[in-house]
């Protein structure tokens, strides 16, 4: 994995994009395919489409470019606020939160602060020793009344997002919001590649970075109704659990290749279409995991849902949901080259 890859990571996954905020991480999509000299679109939801032209078949390949976070809900007199969560799932995992550097992006600018909770001392030998509520955890930004808040430009609905730095652990990177910005650099990595081949060798791409996708799909539910494609691919990290802990029921490993999801909460994705790239992925001895996951779902399902013929395509990743999501290079890499076979095979 070159350097300039994991730059382009780097960069995109420390640019604050969280639910209906992804204005930063889209002006970044539209410079790079803007100098790609792609043809760009964006509706009035935020999705942004960018066509490459081509003259053999039509694909779409889809990334989301959101990130899960949080909303500012409430302060007090003291200066402590509470959040609620950005997403259309499940109550964020407590465990993660307590200690958890965060940004707070106000219209005046970032505001720093953690995520707290009563520790041992105050606690007591007792309550330490229990999981606490989201209603016990509390974001504290070094202030100490109402009005200093107000100050500082904070407002009731302001987005929040973790403050974690991308770096190399070993052979994995770590860092937030893998989920799902390593699909934002498989779209531009993947436009990269097909500019350099000429257009009467390559199929018309349409290159899809979507918005609200952690709240039910919405940017996607726009786009799907307006796709025109043979096929459409969703890009978008696997789960792995590989780790301590874990039971192996997702059977998706880091380090072992890019992973097609069969099925999801949502959509059963195209038989037809995972065979062929099942075939090209042995064709270009490409290593590729096979999953079932039954706590997720993608935006695949609302382009699905419109009759388009769709498969899920994921970079396996730890800890998802989390600020230190970890993938591996090596399977970012491995990733790109598939999808690039894809659109490139005479027979799919």
């Amino acid at each position: 994995m070159s350097s300039d890859t994991f730059s382009l990571l780097k960069t995109l996954c420390e640019t604050p994009g969280p639910v209906g905020r992804e204005k930063l991480v889209q002006q970044f999509m539209r410079n790079k395919f803007t100098q790609l000299g792609l043809s760009i679109e964006e509706d009035k939801i935020g999705n942004l489409i960018a066509t490459m032209k081509g003259t053999k078949k039509k694909y779409a390949i889809v990334a989301h470019s959101d990130e899960v976070g949080f909303l500012v809900s409430s302060y007090d007199c003291n200066g402590f606020i509470k959040a609620k969560w950005n997403t259309q799932s499940h109550i964020p995992d407590l465990r993660l939160l307590p200690g958890q550097e965060i940004t707070i992006l106000t219209d005046s600018g970032p505001v720093p602060g953690f995520f707290c909770v009563k520790t041992a001392h105050v606690a007591g030998p007792k309550e330490k020793r229990k999981l606490p509520n989201y209603e016990d955890i509390f974001i504290d930004i070094g202030v100490s009344s109402d009005s200093e808040i107000l100050e500082m430009g904070i407002h009731i609905g302001d987005p929040i997002v973790y403050a974690s730095e991308v770096k190399h652990i070993g052979r994995n990177v770590v860092g937030k919001s893998m989920d799902d910005r390593v699909g934002l650099v498989v779209l531009i990595k993947i436009a990269e590649k097909l500019a350099e081949i000429p257009e009467s060798q390559r199929p018309t791409v349409i290159l899809v970075s979507t918005v609200m996708e952690e709240l039910g799909a919405k940017g996607a539910a726009a786009v799907a109704r307006d796709l025109d494609v043979d096929a459409v691919m969703i890009i978008d990290v696997g789960l792995a659990d590989d780790y301590p802990g874990t039971n192996g029921d997702e059977g998706s490993s880091l380090n072992k290749g890019p992973v097609i999801v069969i099925k999801d909460n949502h959509m059963h994705y195209s038989h037809d279409f995972n065979k062929g790239i099942i075939a090209i992925a042995e064709k270009e001895e490409i290593p590729l995991q096979r999953a079932v996951y039954h706590n997720y779902t993608t935006d695949g399902y609302q382009i699905a849902s419109q009759g388009q013929r769709v498969s899920v395509i994921g970079v396996p990743c730890r800890y998802t949901h989390s600020s230190f999501e970890t993938i591996s290079l090596d399977d970012l890499e491995k990733t790109i080259r598939l999808v690039k076979a894809i659109l490139l095979d005479s027979t799919e």
